[in-house]
């Protein structure tokens, strides 16, 4: 049976994925961040100080693309980066004061979305949905 790719998987993952985006892009334009620096920032809250090797393997994400994520961030003075002690070469990223009231202030903005996808979930399909999410996660591409 020859299905059409709006029926594939990674087509419905993408699709959420989008929504969601979506969602927060909206919700943080007036604080002139994306979803994605908020994770940053969110990560920098539970573990300031953190490498970028750090917040690439936290976040899953390429180096890289951490490495801009923080560039605009700093431009911003929502953190700082400061040469690792033991590592001359590597550079801790810390948040600044205002990248922390920052974080703190959008975090429940976050929270309510999560809280509101939950809602919707009973405890059973909650915890299928993340064992099934944790399983796509970590699949060997």
């Amino acid at each position: 049976m020859h299905n059409s790719f709006t029926d594939f998987l990674c087509f419905k993952i993408g699709s959420a994925t989008r929504k969601i985006q979506k969602y927060y892009n909206s919700k943080y334009a007036d604080y002139g961040i994306t979803i994605a620096q908020s994770f940053i920032l969110f990560s920098l809250l539970e573990n300031n100080g953190s490498l970028i090797k750090e917040l690439a393997e936290r976040l899953n994400l390429d180096s890289s693309a951490i490495t801009g994520l923080v560039d605009r961030l700093e431009k911003e003075n929502l953190v700082k980066r400061q040469v690792d002690s033991e590592d001359r070469r590597a550079f801790r990223i810390l948040l600044t004061e205002k990248g922390k009231k920052l974080a703190e202030t959008v975090f429940p903005i976050a929270q309510d979305f999560n809280d509101k996808i939950i809602s919707n979930l009973s405890k059973k399909e909650r915890d299928m949905f993340i064992s099934l999410l944790t399983k796509i996660e970590q699949l060997k591409v």
